[in-house]
């Protein structure tokens, strides 16, 4: 981990006294000479003021950023749960921020927790950009991302090919011939393309027709699409990318007197609790949330400590065979 400069080290690289180096900062007056060898300074070495430095000590502070893309998922609550309370018995203050599904926010909290000066972020991410990349090169921060790939970070992510392929062939060998797929954006590349990929390489090998449309993660705008998808069209199965969708997918099927799965079969992937409240119970994908928050707490850790760790870890999974899928 790369020593982040204190002013002092400002002042001794830019050849003015420390007492200029913080007038500059604290907008007090500063010769234009001077103010140019500082910036300079500041620029070369990516510098950010730490906004706590009043309130804690610039080094070891023991805090640790956790950025999370909302706070009502079954999956997001589980994982956040544990990762906080696993960094609170390692001495940790997480401090948690909700970007409710906004991107351009969570790349603004990036760099607000940098210049915080916290010790380690962890993101629970839905999609990774450029900026993300350059986030992770300019500052050196340690940063992990939870549920997708960084090229150049480290990231623990669902076994998304093992599970998605687990739901493609229980689906193709129950029978099932015209199949819908509920998803969601490309962005999400997890989701919207690995998880969506196997499933599709599963059926291949099945003689079944298989049609898509995408949604937004959300219940009420899965029920809507699936509420004109059956006023012409009666799939004989549906995979959904998660249980939430799937509710919205039942709850359509509900409205025009058919049921799940004597009219039609229901997959999904998440394992949420509920699943196995409602009837008929969900066959779905339950992913390790708990072990993903214990992962995700260690890992920050190691790489805040400068450990050597693989840069993609995997989440193993349980396949629940519930009652919504019938065979033929």
């Amino acid at each position: 981990m790369k020593k982040r400069l204190t002013i002092l080290d400002i002042a001794n690289l830019s050849g003015v006294g420390k007492s200029t180096v913080s007038r500059f900062f604290n907008n007090g007056y500063v010769s234009p000479e001077a103010r140019e060898k500082i910036q300079k300074v500041i620029d070369e070495n990516s510098y950010a003021p730490n906004l706590f430095a009043r309130g804690i000590k610039a080094r070891n502070n023991k805090f640790i950023g956790i950025i999370v893309p909302c706070l009502d998922s079954n999956i997001t609550s589980d994982i956040l749960m544990v990762l906080d309370s696993n960094l609170r018995e390692a001495g940790y203050i997480p401090l948690i921020i909700n970007t409710n599904h906004n991107i351009e926010l969570e790349k603004a909290n990036l760099e607000n927790l940098w210049r915080l000066n916290v010790e380690g972020i962890v993101v629970i991410s839905t999609e990774v950009t450029e900026e993300h990349k350059d986030f992770i090169k300019r500052t050196k921060v340690p940063t992990l991302f939870v549920g997708q790939i960084c090229s150049n970070g480290y990231s623990i992510l669902n076994h998304e090919e093992a599970a998605g392929k687990k739901i493609g062939e229980y689906i193709g060998k129950s029978g099932r011939k015209n199949i819908l797929y509920i998803g969601v954006d490309e962005s999400d590349i997890t989701v919207g393309v690995k998880r969506r990929d196997a499933v599709f390489k599963a059926l291949s090998k099945f003689d079944v027709k298989i049609q898509e449309i995408k949604s937004d993660f959300s219940f009420e705008t899965t029920e809507k699409l699936i509420l004109e998808y059956l006023k012409d069209k009666r799939p004989d199965c549906i995979i959904s990318a998660t249980d939430n969708m799937a509710f919205g997918a039942i709850k359509a099927i509900n409205h025009y007197g058919l049921t799940v799965p004597k009219d039609i079969s229901i997959a999904s992937f998440g394992g949420y609790k509920v699943s196995e409240v409602i009837s008929p119970k969900l066959t779905t994908i339950r992913f390790y949330n708990d072990e993903t928050g214990k992962n995700a707490a260690k890992t920050i850790i190691q790489l805040i400590n400068g450990e050597k760790i693989p840069k993609i870890q995997k989440i193993e999974f349980d396949f629940v065979e519930g009652e919504s899928v019938s065979k033929i």
